[in-house]
């Protein structure tokens, strides 16, 4: 059962372990965050990640990559997708299929009023005319991070549009687990 709850539900004086433990009952987790649509969010976002991947053994390297994933979904529905203070929302599932591996699901979802917003459809045109593309070359280009960085980070980047015809992006990755000392 998902849990929702908003960054605005937590004070500065909360720590990061409440917060964890609050999260971290069960062996699985799927929780939604609400937060206001700026970047001082993103940093309590990289925490709160990056402490559920702590508490669930994920292996270090994983964990950067698993903070970085979130931090480009984020970073984009900031800067393209939502205009300054509405909410966006972060979804982050974790659980264990049939071979004990992990499976991590996590998706931002930005309200669409920035004038240049796109919906899903937009974002896999984008996708296809820049997936030959020599991005380490091009320093210029825009959506590098999207495409050329989390794309090769996790087993599948998808885009969806909500019911509210917000866009949704979502990147999923399955970990093989080493088993706890």
């Amino acid at each position: 059962m998902m849990k929702e709850f908003s960054l605005e539900d937590f004070s500065p004086e909360d720590t990061k372990e409440q917060l964890i433990t609050t999260l971290c009952k069960q062996k699985a987790i799927d929780i939604s965050i609400a937060y206001i649509s700026d970047f001082k969010s993103a940093k309590l976002l990289r925490e709160v990640i990056d402490n559920l991947c702590k508490w669930y053994w994920i292996d270090p390297k994983w964990r950067t990559r698993l903070v970085l994933v979130i931090d480009e979904l984020n970073n984009n529905a900031i800067e393209y997708g939502s205009k300054k203070w509405e909410k966006n929302y972060m979804s982050f599932k974790l659980s264990k299929n049939t071979s004990g591996n992990l499976i991590i699901d996590t998706t931002v979802t930005d309200t669409w009023k920035w004038d240049h917003a796109k919906k899903a459809k937009d974002m896999l045109l984008l996708r296809k005319q820049n997936e030959n593309k020599d991005f380490s070359h091009h320093h210029s280009i825009r959506w590098r991070g999207l495409f050329f960085i989390i794309s090769h980070l996790v087993d599948d980047l998808y885009f969806r549009d909500s019911e509210k015809g917000w866009l949704i992006v979502g990147a999923r990755k399955t970990l093989t687990q080493k088993p706890q000392k």
